[in-house]
């Protein structure tokens, strides 16, 4: 749930006890803040996409890369790219369509912060204080998906009852920064060159730590060090991949 729109807007002005896990919403019932909804869009890895979606992005979009991928409520893929088109992809990897946000092609419609329920800003103004919401959809299901500049994704029922947060399964990836191919230390392209000759590069990313991961058309993720040192490869269970080319031992 990604397109990289701010909406400019200041939730505060309403005085609560604590941020703690438990809180009360409007109606005065305590909530599980830390509670996570699973019908929710998941973040999932690139690697972890299903081949077919790797290659309609590598044939079609050149030199293109992937920013972000989910798997919608209703299983459906959306792929985030790097040129700002949206890929809409079935459960089996087979191409939909280019979602632009404005027609609700697919379902998911995108809301203005005019559009959303009152009691669902009350609820976020009493427990996220000074927290502004980074993107806000109403699903193919009804349900609210509220993602804070915090990278907390909230997740309410039609009637704006809070269900839970959304669950995120490429979690750990939330603050790596996204980086072009290009701009990939020499020795890291060598490398790739070299033993990946006929893969391309579909996401680039440096982590906190200064790591830089790496993940090809084929679905492997390379990890290297922040001076571009090769240091593992997976494939997209994340399993190594130099189990999957051998030894039975």
């Amino acid at each position: 749930m990604k397109n990289w729109r701010k909406f400019g807007i200041l939730l505060s002005g309403l005085l609560v006890l604590g941020s703690c896990s438990d809180d009360d919403d409007a109606t005065g019932n305590e909530v599980d803040l830390d509670a996570r909804y699973f019908n929710a869009d998941v973040h999932v890895s690139t690697s972890s996409l299903p081949q077919d979606i790797l290659d309609y992005v590598t044939t079609n979009y050149p030199g293109v890369t992937i920013r972000e991928a989910e798997i919608e409520d209703n299983n459906n893929f959306e792929i985030y790219l790097s040129n700002g088109l949206e890929l809409n992809f079935n459960q089996d990897g087979d191409f939909l369509g280019i979602d632009d946000d404005d027609n609700n092609d697919f379902g998911d419609e995108y809301l203005q912060i005019s559009e959303i329920p009152q009691n669902i800003l009350d609820f976020i103004a009493a427990n996220f204080p000074g927290v502004n919401i980074d993107e806000a959809e109403r699903e193919n299901n009804g349900n609210y998906e509220i993602e804070l500049e915090n990278d907390v994704e909230l997740i309410f029922d039609a009637d704006g009852n809070f269900l839970g947060q959304g669950e995120d399964e490429n979690e750990d990836d939330q603050d790596e920064e996204e980086i072009n191919p290009a701009d990939l230390p020499q020795n890291i392209l060598d490398y790739i060159t070299e033993n990946y000759p006929d893969n391309t590069i579909i996401e680039a990313e440096k982590e906190d730590d200064g790591k830089y991961e790496v993940t090809l058309n084929n679905g492997v993720e390379l990890e290297f060090d922040s001076e571009g040192n090769f240091l593992s490869a997976e494939d997209g269970n994340g399993e190594d991949e130099d189990e999957n080319d051998g030894d039975d031992d």
